[in-house]
């Protein structure tokens, strides 16, 4: 518990603001300091004295720090005291992370990590767990660093890096403050299932200390991903808990009650339209914010406020305290890119076009700038490296017991050519080594294809995740704006006189943003059909096979959902082969069958093309990828194709 208080402090320091750096003493620095005049000490002891030093100059005079940090690493080389090398690099890095000179952090951080390494080379001297100790508090410090950053990619991997050793160790609250920062990196980027998945092992572990603001911050993070997705009930449940503990806390948790004000208001306002409540949450904000340097919070409680503006039809408030807000604090993009749709509406509304267009043309600029297309792929893969490397680290420790059992053979081997009367007893030894043996063998194939599944499975839920995102980014914020803009040209010219040039200029243009608006409909369903997410494979395949004249659909069974997953792979393989039909068979009807029972479900995709060589195909990419979404989830696959009879293709799952 002692080593996990002290990790804490030591993670928190890097993170704490920038304090005003004020030249003044302080008893301690000024004991130290009298030490150091008349009665230095030499050795290990002038290290620890230079070491105090620097940590106590940090507040108080940067330059004396990075002075006294310097000549801790030169005496303390010589001793090969590579610990004190480590911890005076990291000082040196956290002056530098303090001004916001993050890359010459990095540097220093780097140093103190080589050191940290040199420390192996002195096993008497140090133990494994004061050596794990410092590269835990490194990975820990350099992980915060990348986050406050934005470099999701980069805290995630040396977050996961410390949490091996939080685990050896046993250390819970380090633990739980990883798992909250992975999940609000996820949430940031609406990976929602990996949010959930690292919000819920927080919450456990803080369950398990029994630790009353652990508990509150996981409701509170909960709550943020319930309002994500929309689940507004159980946002409320967890964020009331949350504000409890902070209530009851006012002169620590000033900061986290403001952000439970607002997020309150958020609730009530986007869950239940309830704007007086809304705008009595956002107004409670703003007042204990006026105490405070928080400004991101206290543009967020003004951005609440303009959009309760805009939904009352206040449209020059809404623009007022809309601007308002970006000019507090522009710094977060969710909350800037909310704001410019806000200013893009309102004057809209005011008729103001040149400006709706302006901030129109930010929100997509922002929004494409944000959201990046490998973004939440990149982030899947970092995922699956966390769990391959510990399917790896159990496929060592089975080579190694294969090795050892393999030594153990050959020597009983040996001594039975001595030892003729133990002749019975060593064959069932050897029996039983071979036995091990087989089984280790047969457990490292099985974990291979552990590791294989994973990362199969973490790339479809991207691609899936990506789809919908993308599907629903492309349906409610640029149709949504579309929607409102032609709406307010129709409204701008009810009773207007056009000449009959004007007058066709302008009903060209409305049949332009028509068939805009038809076309991105268009794209946002082929990425993620929505009657495959609310109504089922059945209707998806059967609205998809309408729209193709050639297409004939059967479905066979009581139509009952089954794995979301699982429907959103047969529809993908039903569309790609389907699609190789039109393209490459000259088919004149393409027969598609789903068959559904109880434990199984079957495709069928036959057409009358000119066909060919199943075994040729195979090597081709379209084939390859529906054999690995099938692999993926345990299904088989059966190609029939000849030039007289077309082609037949039949898939079968287990559910």
């Amino acid at each position: 518990m002692k080593k996990s208080v002290f990790l804490l402090i030591a993670w928190l320091l890097p993170c704490m603001a920038s304090a005003q750096y004020i030249d003044h003493r302080n008893p301690q620095v000024d004991s130290l300091e009298q030490v150091l005049a008349t009665n230095p000490p030499t050795g290990a002891d002038l290290v620890r004295l230079y070491n105090g030093l620097a940590w106590d100059y940090q507040q108080i005079n940067i330059e004396k720090s990075m002075d006294y940090a310097r000549k801790c690493i030169e005496t303390a080389v010589p001793l090969n005291d590579f610990r004190y090398v480590a911890i005076s690099y990291r000082v040196m890095g956290v002056i530098f992370y303090k001004k916001s000179q993050y890359d010459s952090a990095m540097v220093y951080y780097d140093k103190a990590l080589d050191a940290a390494e040199r420390m192996r080379d002195f096993p008497k001297k140090y133990t494994e767990e004061r050596i794990d100790s410092q590269f835990s508090l490194l990975y820990g410090t350099i992980a915060n660093l990348y986050n406050i950053q934005g470099k999701c990619i980069e805290a995630i991997e040396y977050y996961q890096k410390a949490l091996p050793l939080f685990e050896k160790y046993d250390w819970q609250e380090s633990q739980a403050i990883v798992f909250k920062n992975i999940g609000q990196m996820y949430l940031s980027i609406n990976n929602y299932r990996q949010a959930e998945i690292n919000f819920m092992k927080s919450d456990s572990l803080a369950q398990i200390l029994d630790d009353s603001y652990f508990i509150a911050e996981a409701k509170y993070n909960f709550s943020c991903l319930y309002l994500s997705t929309k689940e507004y009930d159980k946002a409320l449940q967890n964020i009331e808990i949350a504000y409890a503990y902070y209530s009851a806390h006012p002169e620590e948790e000033e900061e986290n009650i403001a952000k439970s004000l607002n997020h309150l208001s958020e609730i009530y306002l986007e869950g239940y339209g309830d704007e007086r409540q809304a705008e009595d949450y956002a107004r409670q904000a703003l007042a204990l914010l006026e105490d405070l340097d928080i400004p991101r919070e206290k543009s967020i409680a003004l951005r609440l406020l303009s959009a309760i503006y805009l939904k009352r039809g206040e449209w020059r408030k809404s623009e007022q305290t809309a601007l308002e807000a970006l000019a507090t604090d522009d710094s977060e993009p969710a909350n800037t890119l909310a704001l410019y749709g806000v200013l893009a509406k309102a004057y809209a509304k005011l008729g103001d076009s040149d400006k709706a267009w302006a901030y129109f043309d930010k929100h997509n600029a922002l929004q494409s700038s944000w959201s990046t297309k490998n973004y939440q792929s990149s982030l899947s893969e970092m995922e699956v490296k966390y769990e391959t490397e510990k399917k790896e680290r159990e496929i060592e420790q089975q080579q190694h017991t294969i090795n050892r059992q393999e030594m153990q053979r050959r020597w009983l081997a040996s001594l039975a050519g001595v030892l003729l009367l133990g002749l019975t007893v060593l064959f069932l030894v050897w029996r039983w080594t071979v036995q091990k043996r087989r089984f280790a063998e047969q457990h490292i194939k099985q974990l291979e294809q552990e590791k294989r599944l994973i990362a199969t499975q973490a790339v479809l839920d991207g691609e899936t995740a990506e789809r919908a995102r993308l599907a629903r980014d492309l349906h409610d914020g640029l149709g949504g704006l579309l929607s409102a803009l032609r709406l307010n040209l129709e409204d701008m010219l009810k009773g207007a006189v056009l000449n009959p040039e004007a007058d066709a200029r302008y009903h060209k243009s409305i049949g332009i943003l028509n068939e805009s608006m038809h076309e991105m409909r268009r794209v946002a369903h082929h990425l993620m059909p929505d009657a495959l997410s609310r109504f089922g494979l059945k209707t998806a395949l059967s609205d998809f096979c309408n729209t193709i004249p050639a297409a004939e659909f059967v479905y066979y069974g009581d139509g009952q959902r089954f794995d979301r997953k699982l429907e959103v792979v047969i529809y993908r393989i039903a569309h790609e082969l389907i699609n190789n039909s039109l393209k490459h068979s000259d088919a004149s009807h393409i027969f598609v069958q789903i068959v559904q029972e109880l434990a199984r479900v079957a495709l069928t995709v036959q057409d009358d093309g000119k066909g060919f060589d199943p075994e040729a195909d195979t090597a081709g990419v379209g084939i390859r990828n529906i054999r690995t979404r099938i692999a993926s989830f345990g299904g088989i696959i059966d190609v029939m194709s000849s030039a007289e009879n077309g082609t037949e293709v039949n898939v079968e799952f287990e559910i």
